[in-house]
């Protein structure tokens, strides 16, 4: 008979081989601390998108946030029973230390030699903690700027100023060359000889331990060589990531495992992604650039950017001494009828609150499944999609709003 934290568990041994009773209640204990880490992996995984979403603020919608907010907030702050292996969810994320001050861009611009400009006499300061989202339309300078940043390219006005401790990982659209002669573990280790005890942890993360840290680069598909690209940024121990369009080669689950290791990163993140869920996950600002050198810092993510260029489309009807300006989103009119828009803007808010009622349902099944290992990771899975799907119907409701007040 064993007590532990008020709850009695009995172990009896199994057939003739099963061993003593001290064996039986070793083995049951071990599998219980195992299940009650996997419950709170799962919880924390959750708790986390949820943390994230309620320090965005919800974005305006009449699908009823509070329930939301009220289950997020008690999924944080529930715990299963039983104890979690001491430093079973711990991981050094191996960042180097990031000074006071970080990347000070002062009247930058640039142009490009046939005179398109991209940038105008932009002013900003990136400091430790911040987590940027650049978006705009093709060709608007958001990988220029990325590569301004990573000192890629130079600034045609302006000066960038890079604190003495910063260093940048640049994970961009090309990648990193590979030898294809080689061993993932070989890469990964570098002129180290062996991967560290970081690089290892690492791996585990991105799926390149066991045989995989064996495989030669050349039998790894496409979309392999991408995740080890990544692992290699990382492995660098950069305290500025920059990110470009990470989500176009990346698979579903090596993108949520980037997005779990941003959660607890300690540095500076910019990312450039047409995804906008992507972006409203990992980012806290969004810098909008038009394309025409104008770029504008707008505080949460990519729903808030929407609303607010909604509401600037919408407001100089009421305003008679800036009729210039508000014919331009007249150019623009929708195809669809007042009615048409409507209609799907209530079909969206319908399923909206639809999902919403079954992800607060969710919490409370994992608040309920405690050791349920099986239970748990299925909960898990189907939590994480419908957060994405959320996500997706918010963006849809902020872009009808914004199509029929136009």
């Amino acid at each position: 008979m064993e007590i532990d934290r008020g709850h009695a568990y009995l172990h009896i041994p199994a057939g003739e081989n099963a061993g003593s009773g001290y064996a039986a209640y070793l083995a049951a204990r071990a599998e219980r601390e195992e299940n009650s880490a996997t419950a709170e992996q799962v919880r924390k995984n959750a708790a986390k998108k949820e943390l994230a979403w309620l320090r965005r603020g919800a974005p305006a919608r009449t699908a009823k946030p509070k329930a939301r907010i009220a289950a997020a907030e008690a999924l944080i702050a529930n715990k299963p029973d039983g104890p979690a292996r001491q430093g079973e969810l711990g991981l050094d994320l191996g960042s180097k230390r990031l000074g006071s001050k970080g990347i000070e861009m002062l009247g930058v611009g640039f142009t490009w030699p046939d005179g398109h400009e991209v940038l105008h006499a932009f002013d900003h300061a990136l400091e430790p903690g911040d987590r940027l989202g650049i978006v705009g339309p093709n060709g608007a300078g958001k990988s220029t700027l990325l590569d301004m940043i990573a000192g890629r390219l130079t600034p045609t006005v302006g000066t960038i100023d890079i604190g003495k401790t910063v260093l940048v990982g640049y994970y961009d659209q090309l990648g990193k060359e590979l030898d294809l002669s080689k061993r993932v573990r070989d890469v990964v280790a570098g002129d180290k000889g062996s991967p560290s005890v970081e690089d290892l942890n690492l791996m585990k993360r991105f799926w390149f331990d066991g045989d995989a840290q064996f495989a030669p680069l050349s039998t790894l598909s496409g979309g392999e060589r991408r995740r080890l690209q990544l692992l290699l940024t990382l492995i660098e121990q950069p305290n500025v990531l920059l990110l470009d369009e990470p989500t176009n080669d990346l698979d579903l689950d090596t993108l949520r495992a980037l997005e779990d290791y941003l959660d607890d990163w300690p540095g500076i993140v910019v990312v450039v992604s047409h995804d906008r869920a992507f972006i409203d996950r990992t980012v806290e600002e969004i810098l909008a650039l038009d394309g025409e050198g104008g770029a504008a810092l707008v505080p949460g993510g990519v729903a808030t950017w929407l609303k607010q260029r909604s509401a600037r489309t919408t407001t100089p009807r009421s305003a008679p001494n800036q009729r210039s300006s508000s014919t331009k989103p007249a150019k623009q009119k929708s195809s669809r009828s007042p009615s048409t828009l409507n209609r799907l803007i209530a079909n969206v808010e319908k399923d909206m609150t639809k999902r919403t009622t079954r992800q607060t349902a969710l919490y409370q099944d994992i608040a309920d499944a405690g050791n349920d290992h099986k239970k748990l990771a299925a909960l898990g899975e189907e939590l994480a999609a419908l957060q994405t799907t959320i996500e997706s119907l918010e963006t849809q409701w902020l872009e009808l709003t914004e199509e029929l007040g136009s």
